[in-house]
């Protein structure tokens, strides 16, 4: 087996050669396509295609084009077939690095006497690196020398594969190559005789004709450098028949690619006008689908408006009757009165319980996380988040106490089942038997092996101890968490209206006016303890002080009260005490009087003695 390697420029000629060059031939003489990686196979034009676009990755690489021909030796023609010819291609792209690139093998069936393919491969990798050529002859050279190794193929007679190397020929053999590679090159594209010699002219190869005495040409000949081969001297194909022949198929084979050619145009132009009309009708279906979709958007808007003011309409005479009866039952006036005051007590209620709302909500954190991490570290958390925040000792405690629960049945477990292993070793015994130790670990194997076993007595406290441990440990370890609300902080609940009013409308107010010279010792701090005295009562008081034009001290107290109180008996009898009072003046309604010394009161207000009014700063008491 022999190679040849040549690194060109044009993908298209030697696709078109190599892929479709025998297409005129017999079917059994054509080319035949083994494999193709990275390229399409159905014709030349998309294989060149997909290879030009795969030299798009490196463009400045100007010859891309890496085309090695594979000849097996004659005598392995018997054990030669396509299957064995991809596996040895196959074999040689990978030694020579081709396997990264988009590549095709192509079998020519023409030279039943030289059975050979062709590697046509892309020198710009799939990464877009270039596929080095240096020392491609030397590593072809080991290549081949493997794969004949590999299967078993007859290694090349006579003049050796590297003798196939433009490097290793001189004089009139490199001339000759140089004819047969311009001649190859040439015949892969030319489809007459003058566009072959003139390509060959542009190479410096000149071609001569030969004619026999009638005048008929019968021969050529190549001359370059002073050095003139017959064509049948270089190749059996090169003769005058076989270059004439060639020249057909090529013209063949042009004119079939014209014809596809122009029959794709046409069938391009045929789909062309296929889809226009095709576009046409669905634009016009479009444009006829738009007008039905716009009147149905006009029909459902109508529809909506007209649903929108019936539903308007509906609703307005739902609340024609619900204002109608709304003012049917209206509230007890003395409700009215007070329902703006109840509504700023509301506001006042809603400001006091925001922040027992929101540490509440902190609550509520603390137990969804403990839900999500119901571990220690989860415990560490939220006690970290407390900040030690005395609000939530009682919570704190509760927490700890699980953390040492769990700590507990941790210990429990590792001081009974965890040890299972280690009693079991102490319960085979020792060299000499059972000893005391080796009892002692089967006793307590049977408290690990049987849940139901009844505890030992207290004669055995160290057995007892395990024991006890040990059904402790098999329960599930306590768990960690808490129910937020057991641990809220209660809001503040104001009354109804009703009760609001009917505290609002038991209010009532006096005012206690004491005047007293200012230097006068003994009047210091009675009006302090008046107050003190009313605030006990449960009354709600406001004490100033002033000077008078005269010089003397005057107090003023005013006192709030409420009818409802348990303790109205002892205020009332607190006022009228000081309205006895020489030095004292009580202001307040008489209505209001004449409520608190009601009959129900009377009593209450007779039972004190007099000796009681001392408590209150009076003179001469």
């Amino acid at each position: 087996m022999i190679s040849r390697t040549t690194i060109g420029r044009s993908f298209g000629g030697v696709v078109r050669y190599q892929f479709e060059g025998r297409k005129e031939q017999p079917s059994d003489k054509q080319a035949e396509v083994l494999a193709a990686v990275g390229v399409r196979s159905d014709s030349a034009a998309h294989m060149s295609a997909d290879f030009n676009r795969g030299r798009q990755l490196n463009p400045n690489l100007g010859q891309a084009v890496w085309h090695t021909s594979l000849s097996f030796n004659p005598d392995d023609a018997a054990k030669i077939d396509s299957t064995k010819m991809l596996a040895v291609a196959e074999g040689y792209v990978q030694k020579m690095g081709l396997d990264k690139t988009q590549y095709a093998i192509i079998r020519h069936h023409d030279q039943p006497d030289n059975q050979h393919l062709h590697i046509i491969a892309n020198r710009v990798g799939d990464d877009g690196q270039t596929i080095k050529d240096g020392q491609n002859f030397f590593r072809s050279k080991q290549a081949l020398k493997e794969l004949i190794q590999e299967h078993g193929l007859t290694p090349p007679q006579g003049l050796r594969a590297e003798k196939q190397h433009p490097a290793q020929l001189q004089g009139a053999e490199l001339t000759k190559h140089e004819i047969k590679e311009a001649l190859h090159q040439a015949l892969a594209t030319a489809s007459d005789r003058p566009a072959l010699l003139a390509t060959l002219q542009a190479q410096q190869i000149s071609a001569r004709e030969f004619a026999n005495k009638t005048g008929e040409v019968t021969g050529i000949s190549f001359e370059k450098d002073g050095t003139v081969f017959k064509g049948s001297q270089l190749r059996r194909g090169y003769s005058l028949a076989g270059i004439d022949q060639q020249l057909a198929a090529n013209q063949q084979a042009e004119q079939a690619r014209r014809a596809a050619a122009q029959e794709a145009a046409a069938q391009e132009l045929r789909q062309v006008a296929v889809q226009l009309a095709h576009r046409q009708a669905v634009e016009r279906q479009a444009a006829q689908l738009a007008q039905r979709q716009a009147a149905d958007r006009q029909a459902a808007q109508l529809a909506q408006r007209q649903e929108a003011e019936r539903q308007a309409a509906q609703q307005r005479e739902v609340a024609r009757r619900a204002a109608e009866a709304a003012k049917g039952p209206e509230l007890p006036a003395v409700e009215r009165k007070w329902q703006a005051a109840y509504q700023t007590q509301l506001a006042e209620l809603a400001r006091q319980n925001a922040p027992i709302q929101a540490r509440n909500k902190i609550i509520d954190s603390y137990s969804q996380h403990l839900q999500a991490h119901p571990t220690e570290e989860g415990v560490a958390d939220v006690v970290k988040a407390m900040k030690g925040d005395p609000r939530t000792a009682a919570l704190r405690t509760e927490l700890e106490r699980q953390v040492a629960a769990r700590a507990t049945h941790a210990a429990q477990r590792a001081a009974t089942h965890d040890q299972r292993a280690a009693l079991e070793k102490q319960a085979k015994g020792g060299f000499f038997g059972q000893n005391d130790t080796s009892r002692a670990a089967i006793e307590k194997l049977k408290f690990l092996n049987e849940a139901a076993r009844p505890l030992p007595d207290l004669l055995q406290p160290q057995l007892l101890e395990f024991a006890r441990a040990a059904k402790a440990a098999a329960r599930p370890a306590p768990p960690i968490g808490f129910e937020a609300r057991t641990y809220y902080q209660p809001e503040v609940v104001g009354p109804s209206l009703a009760t609001y009013a009917a505290q609002r409308e038991a209010e009532r107010q006096a005012v206690v006016r004491m005047s007293q010279p200012a230097d006068e010792a003994r009047t210091a701090g009675r009006a302090e303890a008046l107050q003190r005295a009313f605030t006990s009562h449960g009354a709600q008081t406001q004490l100033t002080h002033r000077l008078d034009a005269q010089g003397n001290r005057v107090s003023e107290l005013v006192v709030q009260y409420s009818l409802q109180s348990h303790q109205l008996a002892k205020v009332s009898l607190t006022l009228d005490w000081a309205q006895e009072r020489v030095d004292y003046e009580v202001q307040e309604q008489a209505g209001d009087r004449a409520q608190r010394q009601a009959p129900g009161q009377r009593e209450a207000q007779q039972r004190p003695e007099r000796g009681e009014s001392q408590g209150y700063g009076g003179r001469g008491m």
